[in-house]
């Protein structure tokens, strides 16, 4: 949403907009001039506005939502005004159950350094973009992340999709992992004949996807390991910078921008993001995702024990995927658990897991210990460097409250 923002901003458009609590995000909105109002109140809805843009986070029985209705006011979802845009360019989609703001990162910086200008409109902030998730560009190319919750990607209409994989997520919006390929099947359908498909070839759910395309398909990752030189860890980010490079090089783009930025690029806000020399923060919220950052972690940090602060997001997703989480974090020395995190207006259910449940279903396989407020972690920031990483991993608050305490954090206690 906040990006979007940015675009209309950058069109000269006059933006405002609401949210339910201040974030870090919305002091860089209001830095550009878009004044955002605090809290739900229908009065944030002026009867001179053109267009009211919402996310699909929100219920339809939303109060300022229902106040575009009385004013008579043009409304459309994140999504709906987002697939305007890509008919409106030369579209690259980067979609996938996970690496998509790595990969668009990638992609878009190759783009840039080959003098491309692109568009892009990214879930993550880069420090390339002066800590924006928006870049604004001259040239017909628009780089969209493009999400699957709530169906989102089906109002894309993208030139070219990069797709990095599909696995069990968002099981509330699909009900199955078939539901969740059946649905990426349908997005794919969207890209034209004379369009691209990239696709990775021992991901078999991308496979099934792309069964029938009418695209063109071009598939990578089917061999050897691709060996990039990359400063960010992980085989993840091999596969997430090979896709990015097959994308770039259908434009006619020389390997060499990609080398360029594959040496450059440091990593994005909340990636595997290095707080400082012992401090991680990621956004890793899956079962997989999860694995895969404890793996890089252990590769690049083996003489050092790594202790892992998670504060799973939903309670759908935690329930739903409960037996992969418990095996979910071999990588880590020792595990902390914080409650769960929930979104307001996406939590429904009905004998959900939680993370306690998570804490007494692991604790005899690893050295996990439970908090129940981010109080009972603060200690864990006064440990010797030499000796411990900390990764603390979260798509909720628990971000925002790591970067205030390391804010005023006493390191010389360290």
């Amino acid at each position: 949403m906040s990006a979007l923002a940015r675009y209309f901003l950058s069109q000269h458009w006059q933006v405002s907009g609401s949210d339910n609590c201040d974030t870090e995000i919305i002091d860089d909105l209001r830095r550009f001039g878009i004044n955002i109002a605090i809290g739900v109140n229908p009065k944030n809805i002026k009867r001179d506005n053109d267009l009211v843009v919402y996310t699909a986070a929100i219920k339809s029985d939303h109060a300022e939502l229902k106040q575009t209705k009385v004013l008579g006011i043009k409304t459309k979802s994140y999504a709906e005004a987002l697939g305007d845009f890509t008919k409106k360019h030369w579209t690259i989609a980067v979609s996938g159950s996970h690496g998509k703001s790595t990969t668009t990162a990638l992609i878009s910086l190759i783009l840039i350094k080959a003098g491309l200008d692109p568009t892009v409109i990214i879930g993550t902030k880069l420090k390339e973009f002066g800590n924006s998730n928006f870049r604004l560009g001259k040239s017909k190319y628009l780089i969209i992340e493009a999400d699957e919750w709530n169906k989102s990607f089906l109002n894309y209409w993208p030139q070219m999709v990069i797709l990095t994989n599909i696995d069990k997520e968002h099981l509330d919006t699909y009900g199955s992992q078939a539901g969740v390929v059946e649905n990426f099947k349908k997005y794919l359908n969207h890209i034209p004949k004379d369009g691209y498909l990239i696709a990775n070839w021992q991901d078999r759910n991308s496979k099934k996807a792309a069964e029938g395309a009418k695209c063109r398909v071009i598939f990578y990752n089917k061999n050897k390991m691709p060996r990039h030189k990359l400063n960010i860890p992980g085989r993840h980010n091999q596969l997430n910078a090979e896709a990015a490079w097959q994308g770039a090089k259908i434009l006619g783009i020389k390997k060499d921008a990609a080398l360029q930025v594959f040496g450059e690029y440091q990593g994005a806000w909340r990636r595997f993001e290095k707080l400082k020399p012992n401090i991680y923060s990621d956004y890793a919220h899956h079962p997989t995702e999860i694995k895969a950052t404890l793996n890089a972690l252990r590769r690049k940090h083996s003489k050092q024990k790594i202790i892992c602060i998670f504060q799973p997001h939903q309670a759908d997703r935690l329930t739903r995927l409960f037996p992969d989480f418990k095996n979910a974090f071999a990588g880590a020395d020792k595990i902390i658990l914080l409650p769960v995190y929930k979104p307001k207006g996406r939590e429904l259910l009905v004998n959900e897991k939680t993370s306690l449940n998570l804490y007494m279903a692991i604790k005899n396989k690893y050295d996990a210990s439970y908090c129940d407020s981010f109080k009972g972690i603060k200690k864990y920031l006064n440990i010797s460097n030499q000796k411990n990483i900390l990764v603390f991993m979260s798509a909720g608050d628990l971000d925002s409250w790591l970067r205030r305490e390391l804010s005023h954090f006493e390191w010389n206690k360290i």
